[in-house]
């Protein structure tokens, strides 16, 4: 008896929304944007994430993006602003618990930092909220996938969690220590992922996309709008799907240095400071004044 092997072409902008699939564990690999991110600096410390040893990264500039993107969120979502500002200690607990194995005791001067972000928050409600739609988005933070197309044991598969989707836009917040150029929107994959996304699960064609970006050192919110042509959006969904590849494979290259012509300069990335996997790497060896024997502790 013969058996009829169906193979899925890779997915384009027109081919979609793709038939639905269950993601399999044990046969489908899993992309996000941020892995992409992720294997760009160094491909080896991506590899290294899951060996024992490797130390799970936690800072004050993680943990603020991540409380000030919960406010937001929660607020859109009907809570009110009150209640946040009230209870911060209690949820921003829960966020070190459950997403850095974490504590609020171990974060030094916890007044300032409820204090910024309080002003953050504030800001938000009083420059970015009022430029919004009236009507809230109907998709906050939902999780999606979109089967991108075969590997060698089974399908590549994105996922991604769109910040809000409105009628006409997605929205993304992001906070940064210094200003965004506008460069850094036009060119991130993210955008291009979140609108494939978008079509996949709930069938919008959206090609706008709009970065509010918290400048934490200027203190104020900006916005960086962005769009894609659909040439745009299917080069990058092949990128995702050579990085999905090169993920289900284990196909990962050590990048110490930040230049591949001749210039043997160790990467900011490429220190105990950095990079998680700084213990157990054994590429982290360069001719340099580094001292490679000093040992990474997680600290905020």
């Amino acid at each position: 008896m013969w058996r009829v092997l169906v193979v899925m072409d890779p997915t384009t902008w027109a081919s979609m929304p793709r038939q639905k699939q269950e993601y399999d564990e044990a046969t489908d690999t899993l992309i996000r944007q941020s892995t992409v991110n992720q294997m760009d600096l160094c491909g080896y410390r991506t590899m290294l994430s899951t060996n024992s040893g490797y130390l799970e990264p936690v800072s004050e500039p993680m943990v603020f993006g991540t409380a000030l993107h919960y406010m937001v969120a929660e607020n859109i979502a009907g809570v009110p602003s009150l209640e946040l500002l009230s209870t911060m200690d209690e949820w921003v607990e829960g966020i070190l618990i459950e997403e850095y194995d974490w504590s609020l005791d171990q974060v030094p001067n916890v007044r300032d930092f409820f204090s910024e972000l309080s002003s953050a928050f504030t800001m938000w409600k009083s420059v970015v909220q009022p430029s919004l739609p009236e009507s809230p988005p109907p998709v906050i933070e939902q999780e999606m996938f979109l089967p991108l197309g075969e590997g060698e044991r089974g399908t590549i598969i994105l996922k991604g969690t769109p910040d809000a989707v409105y009628e006409d836009y997605i929205v993304d917040w992001k906070t940064s220590g210094r200003a965004w150029k506008e460069s850094k929107a036009h060119h991130s994959i993210q955008v291009d992922a979140y609108m494939a996304l978008v079509k996949q699960n709930l069938g919008v064609s959206v090609r706008d996309f709009v970065f509010w970006v918290y400048n934490r050192r200027g203190r104020e919110w900006v916005a960086i709008p962005t769009s894609r042509k659909v040439a745009d959006i299917n080069a990058s969904l092949t990128r995702l799907l050579d990085y999905g590849r090169m993920l289900e494979a284990g196909n990962f290259f050590a990048t110490p240095t930040s230049d591949t012509f001749g210039d043997v300069k160790r990467g900011w990335y490429c220190s105990a400071k950095y990079c998680g996997a700084w213990n157990v790497c054994p590429t982290k060896y360069l001719n340099d004044d580094i001292d490679e024997k000093e040992k990474a502790v997680r600290s905020w």
